[in-house]
């Protein structure tokens, strides 16, 4: 009898193996959130996979192969290296051959913004975890405050960026000797220049480019403490930008080769694509020094803490009209406030004091 016809097709398996990408943040590991796909379910190429928190967002992981999620290798609440396997996605078709060489891949992100931070779990894998009702999230408080809601917890879960911020702080806090020096400058042709401008600048424009051209003659001020040697920072000046609460130091390089508007257009892209989740743009970078700005919220003046490798902050308050004596006149003039705050194992009060004289000239002739 005649056997009936079978195809010499045969089954593949291939195993993919998902590594965790380069996100481009300024730590090597990043925080596995919680997984979005149980073992044995099915995986849409781009689905996806995982979400996991960098120190300036949280992301989804998403698969670079379909098929079955066969394998997870890291749990929830772990760190991860980049490189790091962290699952294997078994993928089944039809093939000539018995067999077929591991294929090793990157999986790609996808930025989604805050998310609640889960507690440690390292023998379950919970795929659709939910949050305890008296723990809610800062980003999520925040906002239902800004909706008019009351929102009440036992506690708030930090995300890396704020765990990283506070760390940070705390560190500069508690081992660089800060001093602080606050002056005033008058602000009247810094602000006519602003209101006839258009585009409008950004006001820390004017604050950036007075810090560049001061820094020419006060190099010391670049430099930052390195056990027993001075390193040269970076030529770049830093302007601290709130955005969603959390807290970013938006880069502005070669300052002084720069125009007011070109200074005022790159922190305005800057802190856009910080707004839209660019990984890049996220990314911690030092700076000579930072300008931190908190004269939109009516604050007359502060003391800032310096953001480490730094040797300094300028702290700048609000414009406001004072009564000023000026060339024996008592007149009414715009002046805006500013503090620096110094480390004193790099330069010295008097040295720290010229500059910080040098700056206000600078804001003056701009």
């Amino acid at each position: 009898m005649r056997r009936p016809y079978m195809s010499m097709l045969w089954i593949k398996r291939m195993q993919v193996e998902i590594k965790m990408p380069d996100l481009a943040t300024t730590d090597d590991e990043v925080t596995l959130v919680r997984w979005l796909i149980d073992v044995g379910q099915p995986v849409r190429l781009g689905q996806p996979l995982l979400e996991i928190e960098t120190d300036k967002a949280t992301m989804d992981v998403e698969s670079i192969a379909a098929g079955t999620l066969s394998v997870i290798h890291v749990q929830s609440g772990e760190r991860v290296a980049v490189g790091q396997i962290i699952a294997i996605v078994e993928n089944v078709g039809a093939t000539g051959q018995l067999s077929a060489p591991k294929e090793v891949v990157t999986a790609p992100t996808r930025d989604v913004g805050a998310t609640h931070v889960l507690p440690l779990q390292s023998s379950v894998i919970v795929p659709a975890p939910t949050i305890a009702p008296n723990k809610t999230s800062f980003f999520a408080r925040n906002k239902a405050a800004r909706q008019g809601q009351t929102v009440q917890a036992d506690s708030i879960a930090l995300t890396a960026t704020q765990r990283e911020i506070a760390r940070r702080l705390q560190d500069s806090k508690q081992n660089v000797p800060h001093f602080y020096l606050t002056t005033s400058a008058n602000a009247e042709h810094m602000a006519a220049m602003r209101a006839a401008s258009e585009p409008r600048l950004v006001w820390d424009a004017f604050f950036v480019q007075a810090a560049a051209r001061a820094l020419r003659s006060f190099e010391r001020m670049r430099y930052r403490f390195d056990g027993d040697k001075l390193t040269l920072n970076p030529n770049s000046i830093g302007v601290a930008a709130d955005v969603d609460d959390v807290l970013y130091i938006v880069p502005v390089d070669n300052p002084l080769s720069l125009t007011l508007e070109q200074i005022s257009e790159q922190i305005r892209s800057r802190v856009d694509a910080i707004r839209q989740g660019d990984p890049s743009a996220r990314k911690l970078s030092a700076a000579s020094l930072t300008i931190t700005n908190l004269g939109a919220e009516n604050i007359e003046s502060f003391q800032a803490i310096i953001n480490p490798p730094e040797v300094a902050i300028l702290a700048i308050g609000k414009i406001a009209p004072v009564v000023w004596a000026q060339d024996g006149q008592v007149v009414i003039q715009r002046r805006v406030s500013l503090s620096l705050s110094a480390d004193h194992r790099v330069v010295n009060g008097k040295y720290a004091a010229k500059f910080l004289s040098k700056v206000v000239q600078e804001i003056e002739s701009i």
